[in-house]
């Protein structure tokens, strides 16, 4: 199948051709913009927001205390700056003065204090809480500091503020209806909630008190969550949606070459791959999982089924990110070497593939399929629908799965969870159970070691090992690809995929 897709002539393109250039044009001032979203979801409440559809409507409506750029860096966004004390054990926030929510109301340290003590109560069940488990207290110095106290030294606190856990709501409103901040949150950011229609659209308004001068330019965006594809870029196509994001591949060929349209590629943070569960069998012998690396041609996979548009990728830590680097020892395609481990294992190798029910991913689980059956290896594929796919994946209810992690803007929030094994024997987002005492020596110096470039060397350790002991069959790197009509003008290019929309506008 792969090799009669190449031949048949489609045209790969370079991952990067035809993204925008930098624009030097003058942001003009009005208009509404349509977006459309791979998926609904049912809460904006910080304590729920996760995945990436609910960060990009997020991030329009609510300020983190951190963000990050075009290269990946974390930045102050509400904050102002910060210091660390006490060996990392205290990180001193300053924040922005004269910003104000959307009911009027200041954003000052007691409502920095009031969120992240609200994300830390355990009954909240924030999605954040494993991420905030260093913070023992928090308070304000005064009314433009806050203290963070932390029981161990933590070098990854301002990104884990550029996420959900930062993400500032009204105490004033919270306290109102508290309910109510699902659908409605009150933030400080570039826009207000004007309308929801659950499963149909969101209208979300221009702030016109919005701390940045002059920003948004736009007076409206038009959030329509759309799960069928082809919907989202027929929508494209007629006119009636102007930007998508979560396009197909061939669909990003196809726009590079329109007029009409243009594309705009994230380096990424995060990468796609099938992760095997070494627990049962027959993933818990490790010679299974070098052998299925060694099975996969991950150059032609990604040239046949995804016309060239990722990078293969080595590790869970994405291009777009300052700790991304090459890993040298992860298995590279040997069909011979695959036979060999598959004969010192001694038994047949089955075992069933979990898809998400999307047409691509079917095509790219029969490709995969049909190259492992070339050595001996039989996968049955079972389509799952989505909240059952996601439910099976963290209570460990697969053999293996091809699954996608958008990424985080720092290592440790990459591979923390996924592979420390304390969170092996638990619903969790260590998937795989995977256990090994030198990974989590590891993880645990990575993340309360200050020093980048010593972080740096850890977590290029890290990635070997996993190398080495394959619970993830890297596939390609989560670049995003987010395609609209000419006349938009996106602003900046930030590797996590989200569209800052503040600094949006149209012609």
């Amino acid at each position: 199948m792969l090799r009669g897709l190449l031949a048949s002539g489609l045209t790969l393109f370079g991952l990067f051709a035809g993204c925008p250039a930098a624009e030097a044009q003058q942001p003009k001032r009005g208009g509404t913009l349509t977006l459309a979203l791979e998926a609904d979801f049912p809460s904006l409440d910080p304590l729920r927001v996760t995945a990436l559809v609910e960060r990009q409507v997020g991030l329009a409506v609510m300020d983190p205390l951190f963000d990050i750029d075009e290269k990946g860096e974390v930045k102050p966004m509400l904050a102002t700056g910060y210091e660390v004390l006490d060996g990392g054990k205290t990180y001193r926030i300053t924040l922005r003065e004269g910003v104000k929510f959307h009911d009027g109301t200041a954003f000052d340290a007691d409502a920095v204090v009031f969120n992240l003590e609200r994300s830390l109560d355990p009954k909240n069940a924030c999605r954040c809480l494993a991420n905030i488990d260093s913070i023992v207290g928090v308070k304000a110095v005064d009314a433009k500091t806050v203290e963070f106290k932390l029981n161990r030294p933590d070098a990854v606190l301002p990104a884990i503020l550029s996420d959900a856990a930062g993400l500032m709501v009204s105490p004033t409103a919270v306290r109102a209806d508290e309910k109510g901040t699902a659908k409605k949150p009150v933030g400080t950011g570039p826009f207000v909630v004007k309308e929801w229609q659950q499963g149909h659209k969101i209208v979300l308004e221009r702030n016109p008190n919005y701390w940045v001068k002059d920003q948004p330019y736009l007076d409206r965006v038009v959030i329509l969550p759309l799960a069928n594809e082809e919907s989202r870029q027929s929508g494209l196509l007629s006119g009636s949606i102007d930007v998508i994001e979560s396009p197909s591949p061939r669909f990003v060929r196809d726009a590079r070459r329109n007029k009409k349209l243009k594309v705009l590629t994230g380096a990424g943070l995060g990468t796609v791959f099938l992760k095997m569960n070494t627990r049962n069998p027959p993933f818990d012998d490790v010679r299974v999982r070098r052998a299925m690396a060694f099975a996969t041609d991950r150059d032609l996979f990604t040239k046949a089924i995804y016309d060239n548009q990722y990078p293969v990728a080595d590790s869970l830590i994405g291009p777009g990110m300052w700790a991304h680097s090459a890993v040298k020892n992860f298995p590279k395609y040997d069909p011979a070497q695959a036979r060999k481990l598959l004969a010192e294992y001694g038994k047949p190798v089955s075992f069933a593939l979990g898809i998400s029910t999307s047409p691509h991913n079917a095509l790219a689980a029969q490709a995969l399929q049909e190259m492992w059956k070339a050595v001996g290896i039989n996968a049955e594929i079972k389509q799952i629908e989505q909240a059952r796919f996601i439910r099976d994946a963290l209570t460990h209810n697969f053999q293996m799965s091809l699954f996608r992690w958008a990424g985080r803007p720092d290592p440790d929030l990459n591979l923390y969870r996924a592979f420390h094994s304390k969170f092996a024997n638990e619903t969790s987002s260590n998937y795989t159970q995977f256990t090994n005492s030198r990974m989590d020596e590891l993880l645990e110096r990575g993340r309360s070691t200050l020093d980048r470039s010593e972080r740096q060397k850890i977590y290029d350790e890290a990635s070997a090992l996993l190398a080495d002991e394959v619970p993830y069959l890297f596939l390609f790197y989560a670049t995003f690809h987010t395609v609209m009509a000419a006349k938009v003008h996106p602003g900046p290019n930030i590797a996590d995929g989200v569209l800052r929309l503040q600094t949006a506008w149209v012609e």
